[in-house]
């Protein structure tokens, strides 16, 4: 019986002094085994919500609107006219602006036009005659280019007095012939074509551009 005592104590004080290094619990089986007992690790991976949220953008700029005026039409002989159109996205005036025919020009007076209208200038004072045309705008007094030949001719228009500038004629025709006192200035502002013309003939009454802004003989047609 001592013995069996001494041998429990033995074991009792083998299984305290045991074990292993780590802190893991322990539990004791049924059978009186030890077990060892170890928590699993989870490395979760990394949320990608977390991430900082792209703020690349592209800007891309906005056109500005502005008023475009173009001669559109041209009333030729006894029906000396000029009509002219505001082409551009933006209302605008025309002061300022001034008609040409080499070696005459006339001050346009301020006049308002909202895309799409229509300004009837009148150059032959018989204004009386021929009045305004429906739709349009009619500016007030008889420009001082004088009459329009049928059988050859020019107008220009200008956003200043500075007839022998590129920068300043915004647009132009000419008919019967090429080459006439303001034709190399609208060649070099890109809006006319060397030697070109709109044909006409002494019976012509007027001229129309079939395409706006107009800025080749092509885009006129001779009536």
């Amino acid at each position: 019986m001592k013995r069996l005592v001494a041998a429990v104590a033995l074991i009792l004080a083998v299984t305290a002094c045991g074990g292993s290094d780590s802190d893991a619990p322990t539990t004791t089986a049924a059978s009186g085994q030890a077990t060892t007992t170890t928590a699993a690790t989870t490395t979760a991976p990394a949320d990608s919500s977390d991430a900082p949220a792209d703020t690349t953008s592209t800007t891309v700029a906005t056109p500005t609107a502005r008023a475009q005026f173009a001669i559109v039409e041209v009333g030729l002989g006894p029906l000396g006219q000029v009509f002219i159109q505001n082409v551009g996205d933006a209302p605008g005036s025309l002061g300022g602006h001034w008609l040409c025919q080499r070696p005459a020009y006339h001050e346009l007076p301020e006049v308002e036009l909202q895309p799409g209208d229509i300004a009837q200038v009148f150059v032959t004072g018989h204004d009386e005659l021929f009045g305004p045309r429906a739709g349009v705008i009619a500016v007030d007094g008889i420009a001082s280019t004088g009459a329009f030949n049928p059988e050859s001719g020019e107008v220009g228009l200008y956003n200043s007095n500075d007839f022998g500038s590129a920068d300043a004629i915004v647009s132009y025709v000419e008919w019967g012939s090429g080459g006439h006192g303001r034709s190399d200035t609208a060649v070099e502002a890109g809006i006319w074509t060397s030697g070109g013309f709109v044909a006409t003939t002494a019976d012509s009454g007027a001229i129309l551009a079939t395409t706006t802004p107009p800025t080749d003989p092509a885009h006129w047609f001779g009536g």
